[in-house]
């Protein structure tokens, strides 16, 4: 709306300015006079030098908006698109130095019939709006709450408050833009385009955070690798960032049951706190009652819903290097005990 009101103002100045031209020279002269008489205390009547000031202003004006736009500007003309019914993913986000940021992990949302819910980059997220014409107010926002890597974690942070101060959107370049109530921009949104799914079976699955089993879901040990291969006849295994472990699995759905983990039993002592980190995954892993994948990323979860273990898709080999596939002489050989 501030824009049509800046484009008004300067219609009406160039209206004026062409009307001034127009005038006729012995026109000029009278309006000369007449303002002579009515500011005595100007030495010398220069009343056309100041007309070319009047031309120029406007056109400073223009910068400034392109600017206050900034990145993903909002569309200056063309139809207004529809906010909801669309699955939105975060393009950028007012992060907490008021700077607009990409995100570090997929965050999406959706619009429709007063209510908009969706994923920060860790917790899913829902809360209440109301929509008229392009304004926009979203009430109380709740969360689930579980907790990821710390950069995911004020990524998320700051895609909530942002979300909690829009006031407006508008239309963006590829997308829409959620301004505040100064109309300063503090989400972009693109349409989301859903990434290939990932099958279960036939991949390496790289463990990315796992949940330590206080309430608290917390990211790898660095120069440690845990994986999990889950092959077509119902037999799971992997590296534990130890030992070597594997199980028995089935899927019902989008539910899934393991049968006790066996593992070879050496130590590791580097680094620090990897048998720690060992068994805290295979507890989780054993808590696993649902799956779900989304892209290149599978989840884990218990039966409450909470996170078990989440993982990264690491490619589509069948038979991974430093992976088990199946119990053999040279497995047992490098492990030093048997299953």
């Amino acid at each position: 709306m501030q824009v049509l009101l800046r484009r008004e103002k300067r219609g009406k100045s160039m209206h004026q300015t062409r009307g001034l031209g127009a005038i006729s020279l012995a026109g000029g002269l009278t309006i000369a006079a007449l303002f002579l008489g009515a500011c005595q205390p100007v030495a010398s009547p220069l009343p056309e030098a100041s007309q070319p000031q009047a031309e120029s202003t406007p056109a400073m004006e223009e910068p400034a908006e392109a600017e206050a736009a900034g990145p993903g500007q909002i569309a200056p003309e063309g139809e207004t698109r529809t906010l909801e019914g669309v699955i939105w993913q975060v393009a950028k986000y007012l992060d907490a130095n008021n700077a607009l940021s990409e995100p570090v992990a997929e965050a999406t949302m959706t619009f429709q019939e007063g209510h908009v819910g969706g994923n920060a980059g860790c917790n899913n997220f829902s809360a209440p709006y109301t929509l008229a014409g392009q304004q926009l107010m979203i009430a109380q926002i709740g969360t689930t709450m579980m907790f990821c890597e710390e950069a995911i974690m004020a990524q998320e942070q700051a895609i909530l408050t942002a979300l909690g101060k829009a006031a407006a959107y508008a239309s963006a370049d590829d997308g829409v833009a959620l301004l505040d109530a100064t109309g300063r921009i503090v989400l972009t949104l693109v349409p989301h385009i859903p990434q290939p799914q990932a099958s279960l079976t036939g991949v390496v699955w790289l463990a990315t955070t796992i949940n330590n089993g206080q309430q608290t879901v917390v990211s790898l040990l660095e120069g440690t690798r845990i994986t999990a291969v889950f092959d077509e006849k119902g037999t799971l295994s992997g590296s534990a960032g130890c030992n070597n472990y594997r199980a028995n699995y089935t899927l019902d759905g989008d539910t899934i049951a393991l049968t006790p983990l066996v593992s070879t039993r050496k130590f590791c002592s580097k680094p620090e706190g990897v048998m720690e980190q060992e068994a805290n995954y295979l507890r989780a892993l054993e808590t696993a009652a649902m799956w779900s994948i989304r892209g290149n990323v599978l989840e884990l979860r218990d039966a409450s819903g909470a996170l078990a273990v989440s993982f990264e898709a690491a490619s589509h080999s069948r038979t991974p290097v430093g992976v088990v596939a199946q119990v053999s002489a040279l497995w047992i050989h490098r492990a030093m005990c048997t299953l």
